[in-house]
């Protein structure tokens, strides 16, 4: 228990307080009565008591101190679903908040876990501004609550009305869709009433024009017409197969429809996939008339094997048996590039006979200010009829463009890789670009003004602009707060979380070392807190990258992870960086295991953890790693935990190969080939679930919906079978990165309770858990049992 300088300094004060008030307080009187009687013994208590209950009486009427606000307690799993985060930035540059077109308001959208009602609160912010460096505010113009794992309040667009905010919304057990919300009037008004959920939506200016992308309809499997002869099975998924439903491909196959105001909703056509998982896969004119959306590709053209992006040749590898590959329908690839569809007319025109980058999820289309043409950052251009050095640059770069629709005319306006479009100013005609690498200038905002039918890159920065810079400001040890102004002269408009000062959180370092193979590796290490120099802690290592720019009251995901929590019980933890060398080769997985083991020894060779009691956590592509790790390793872990991953197993290999043969292919390459014929040697020897008969560790494995069941049953059904101390959680409708806070209690305070379990020997005091230390204990004691008979 820590009580801060004014605490001690206001109990000391009441403690002369009751001294010199001794005489005249009722107590003492109290006690003088019974001292004189001599029953000074029995009285001792009475006269303690009293004085106790004048002191904390004292205390907590003091007005410039309470208890409750300067004794910290470790913080919790609660308290992280608790905290107040930002609901929408641009996580590249740190930027928050969504402007008026007139530059004179912004609105954010924060957002916190209610475990009581098992909903996330969302509200929506307001600051004005009156000059640019002036803001007031903010003022809360509404609250929402979500009980799904959908966001209540997202993509907030401002009309140029200046006081309309459009945005896709929901209240508890609704489904997903659009509304409006008016500053002046103060009035919410629901716009769709489609029978899916919205995904994806886009208004024109004057809010004359919506369109959208939607879920698509859940459908039964067997039509009426298929009762009879059954359904050919091409690219289903197994779990629909086996529920009986109907949905497509493996995102949803969502839907696109096009709005005017007043009118029915009509559906548009597209021709290719809509991918469900893109953050802005669509962008509508400004007339309204024309989309530009990114579309999954059906027809691949061979030329396409020529770009050298190695995320594009995994993809590209897997199809290319011969040229000009077409897809089956519900068939799905990464493999994406930009349409555009007039709506009018009913027509779809390649805009780009090229890729979308892979890693370009968050790619903005800009329009000039007559909706003529476009811009876009990040982009790969055609190779068609180039000379060897235009030829060559594009192969291997992206670039920033403009398009004009009427003849689809490329005009470059940078070559510098890494930018995506903020937004064409519709009032200096300039493009601003953030600038997405890993370097100096990440985070900063490049112009580009257009002269003479050329754009030339503009200086000033962020003084072109116009408007306050609003960011987040926080780091590895310092809890986000939104904060105006240049960092070196800054004000703080809004701390997310000042009830975090009533908590002690672990300290944070970042710490690099070796790995066993020798490669050097980076890492958060979040010390217990109240961290005791020279004792060996339990640690557990959790997975999945690091930055130290970022305050990670988890880890990097609300799934299964739990840094601070787990400091809060004396336990050591290490966040690990991930590295993407070899991606899809043996050598990634043995790396990525290599650097687990060099951490555990590095720590213990420091003398800060005690190696006989590590744990480990993994999630999506680190459960290989730590599957790997568990059947391969030679140091040997006291607990682990995985959840929703993919493990490079022959189980997963065979339940997803039809669907996504990219994935099928990633396997192999991780596991030096195809498991037919001579090949299943090598899966053998490399295929973490071939080796799980090594495994000793005591194993938590989380599935969050029926297609995880068939990602983890190999590992769960194998390590019942053998007797080894396994379980495994299945939540019934999760997502990926879990939204609902009974969902985040099952993963991430079920992995403190496990790791408490193992590595210290504690079990939690509530009752309601009583069944789950003794399912434990049992698994305990077989362990004993499987240790004494080796």
């Amino acid at each position: 228990m820590k009580i801060d300088t004014e605490v001690s300094r206001a109990t000391a004060a009441t403690i002369w307080a009751v001294v010199l008030v001794s005489a005249v307080h009722p107590a003492s009187r109290i006690i003088y009565v019974l001292r004189t009687r001599g029953r000074i013994r029995r009285s001792l208590p009475w006269a303690f008591f009293a004085c106790v209950a004048a002191l904390l009486v004292t205390i907590v009427n003091s007005p410039a101190v309470g208890i409750e606000n300067h004794i910290k307690r470790p913080a919790t799993v609660a308290d992280a679903i608790r905290m107040t985060r930002l609901a929408e930035t641009n996580q590249d540059s740190g930027r928050v908040g969504t402007w008026s077109p007139d530059g004179r308001s912004v609105v954010v959208v924060l957002r916190r876990g209610n475990i009581e009602q098992n909903t996330n609160e969302f509200e929506l912010m307001l600051w004005k501004s009156t000059r640019v460096s002036d803001l007031s505010g903010p003022d809360v113009l509404l609250t929402m609550s979500s009980s799904s794992n959908r966001p209540a309040i997202e993509q907030v667009s401002w009309l140029e009305d200046n006081e309309t905010l459009v945005f896709l919304g929901e209240h508890p057990g609704e489904l997903h869709q659009l509304y409006a919300f008016n500053i002046r009037t103060q009035s919410l008004q629901r716009l769709t009433h489609h029978d899916t959920n919205l995904l994806f939506f886009q208004v024109t200016p004057s809010g004359n024009y919506t369109a959208f992308v939607a879920e698509a309809p859940s459908a039964p499997l067997f039509e009426k017409e298929d009762s009879d002869q059954g359904v050919v099975v091409a690219r289903q998924a197994l779990t629909d197969l086996i529920v009986g439903r109907k949905d497509g491909a493996v995102w949803g196959d969502p839907q696109l429809f096009w709005q005017h105001t007043g009118s029915e909703e009509e559906r548009v056509q597209t021709h290719g996939g809509i991918p469900g998982c893109c953050a802005r896969p669509f962008s509508l004119s400004p007339r309204g008339n024309d989309i530009v959306i990114r579309l999954q590709v059906l027809s691949i053209p061979d030329i396409w094997r020529n770009y050298t992006d190695p995320l594009f040749q995994v993809v590209l590898k897997e199809w290319y048996g011969r040229s000009n590959v077409d897809l089956l329908p519900a068939q799905y690839t990464d493999l994406e590039r930009y349409v555009l569809i007039n709506v009018a007319e009913g027509t779809n025109r390649i805009l780009l006979d090229s890729p979308v980058s892979i890693r370009s999820v968050r790619a903005e289309v800009g329009w000039s200010p007559d909706g003529r043409s476009i811009a876009l950052g990040g982009v790969y251009l055609p190779l068609d009829g180039l000379e060897d050095r235009e030829l060559k640059e594009r192969r291997s770069k992206t670039f920033a463009v403009e398009i004009g629709l009427e003849n689809l005319e490329v005009t470059i306006v940078s070559e510098a890789e890494h930018l995506s479009l903020r937004t064409w100013d519709g009032i200096t005609g300039n493009l601003e670009f953030d600038v997405d690498s890993v370097s100096e200038q990440q985070g900063a905002v490049q112009l580009f003004g257009k002269s003479a039918g050329r754009w030339q890159e503009l200086t000033g920065g962020n003084d072109q602009v116009g408007r306050p810079d609003i960011r987040l400001e926080e780091d590895k040890n310092t809890p986000p707060k939104i904060v105006v102004g240049s960092p070196s002269h800054k004000e703080v408009l809004l701390d997310l979380n000042p009830q975090f000062n009533n908590l002690s959180f672990g300290r944070v370092g970042e710490v690099e070392w070796r790995g066993t193979d020798g490669h050097e590796v980076k890492g958060g290490l979040y010390y217990p807190v109240d961290y005791v120099s020279g004792r060996r802690y339990p640690l557990v290592i959790q997975t999945h990258g690091w930055s130290a720019n970022k305050f990670w009251i988890d880890g990097p995901f609300t799934t299964s992870f739990a840094a601070q929590p787990l400091a809060g019980r004396e336990i050591m933890v290490l966040q690990v960086d991930e590295g993407f060398e070899g991606m899809d080769t043996p050598e990634e997985v043995a790396r990525e295991s290599a650097a687990f083991e060099g951490a555990v020894r590095y720590l213990s060779r420091e003398g800060l953890i005690d190696q006989r009691r590590v744990g480990i956590a993994g999630f999506s592509r680190t459960c290989l790693f730590v599957k790997y790790a568990l059947s391969h390793s030679r140091y040997h872990f006291a607990a682990a935990s995985v959840t929703d991953g993919v493990d490079a197993g022959y189980f997963q290999y065979l339940a997803f190969a039809n669907i996504r043969p990219d994935l099928a292919k990633s396997f192999e390459g991780n596991n030096g080939g195809s498991p037919f014929g001579a090949g299943i040697k090598h899966w053998i020897e490399r295929s973490p679930g071939f080796s799980v008969g090594r495994v000793r560790t005591p194993l938590r494995i989380m599935a969050l919906d029926p297609e995880s069941i068939l990602g983890e049953w190999e590992w769960f059904a194998a390590l019942t079978r053998l007797t080894r101390p396994v379980e495994m959680i299945v939540l019934q409708d999760g997502s990926h990165i879990l939204q609902r806070p009974s969902d985040r209690i099952a993963s991430q305070q079920g992995n403190v309770d496990w790791f408490c379990f193992w590595l210290k020997g504690e079990n939690d005091s509530n009752p309601a858990k009583r069944e789950q230390y003794e399912r434990w204990q049992r698994m305990r004691s077989r362990l004993h049992e499987i240790s004494q008979s080796r």
